[in-house]
């Protein structure tokens, strides 16, 4: 009864052990394009929360350019988070600032990052006046990356509604260039699933016949 017991586990555990990596891959790797995801900001050590979290706008957006990335979040309460440094040139750098908006007190910010997988740790100083507060910071910021949405789509719906106003040749050419660029980012999930598919295939065909080949010795 036990060794019947084990046949399901172990294919259970081939099955996992054939897909799992394949998971894994899609999600460390991104085509270019542009991006959203969602992100916290952790204390410096462990994965508690820091009170700095509510200072930060979410998702973000991560443009991703011949294998590189460009993370894009916007700062509120500006005025008190006085500076924002990432990991560079073998210490810490300013993030580049996109915009500002002085009314709403928020800013744009963007940085480089080697990857969405692990934490990236970050400076931040925070100076409220009116509390006689000012105290520098080392935080984390941790993405999911579950949580990534692709952009792409959005933005050629916007240019598709621009190039209604103007000329018939001009819009009938970017409406090609659009579905060409969307037909190239499609294709490489595609590829993923029937991999996938013809692994589940495999793994089954391989579970019957060492089934049948066990019911036959006992």
């Amino acid at each position: 009864m036990k060794k019947w017991i084990r046949m399901p586990a172990f294919m259970a555990a081939l099955l996992l052990a054939l897909i799992l990596p394949f998971s894994n891959a899609q999600a460390a790797s991104l085509n270019d394009g542009t991006y959203s995801v969602n992100y916290t900001v952790m204390k410096a050590e462990g994965t508690a929360v820091s009170m700095a979290n509510d200072y930060w706008l979410k998702p973000a957006k991560v443009i991703v350019k011949n294998g590189k990335l460009t993370v894009q979040m916007t700062i509120k309460n500006s005025s008190w988070v006085t500076e924002f440094k990432v990991p560079g040139n073998g210490g810490y750098v300013d993030t580049t600032v996109l915009s500002t908006n002085k009314k709403a007190n928020t800013r744009l910010v963007q940085f480089q990052a080697q990857s969405l997988s692990k934490p990236i740790k970050s400076k931040i100083h925070v100076t409220v006046k009116s509390a006689d507060y000012d105290h520098d910071y080392t935080i984390q910021l941790k993405f999911d990356e579950s949580s990534i949405k692709s952009l792409s789509s959005d933005s050629s719906k916007e240019t598709a509604g621009a190039a209604k106003h103007q000329e018939t040749s001009k819009e009938t050419t970017k409406t090609t260039d659009s579905s060409t660029k969307t037909k190239q980012e499609e294709n490489p999930q595609t590829g993923d699933t029937s991999q996938m598919g013809w692994l589940l295939v495999l793994v089954l065909c391989s579970g019957g016949f060492l089934a049948r080949k066990w019911i036959i010795k006992h």
